[in-house]
């Protein structure tokens, strides 16, 4: 059901549900998966791709570290 108006208070708890909704769904990828969508959309979306670079190469880190792997 849709509800019409920017400021009604049903349309703002619908907005307010469809985001939990998407953000569900967000949360469950990969950051790799993520970052494979960003590349399909339109425009640039740098800070986003730069966040998510930064949090993959950190958790690369972290797993050669679990191995051992880390030089000093």
């Amino acid at each position: 059901m849709n509800i019409k108006g920017k400021r009604n208070k049903l349309r703002v708890k619908q907005r307010q549900d469809e985001a939990k909704e998407r953000q569900v769904i967000r949360d469950k990828k990969t950051h790799e998966e993520q970052l494979e969508l960003i590349k399909t959309r339109l425009g640039e979306s740098k800070k986003e791709k730069h966040r998510l670079v930064k949090l993959i190469k950190k958790a690369y880190k972290e797993e050669k570290k679990k191995r051992g792997f880390v030089k000093k």
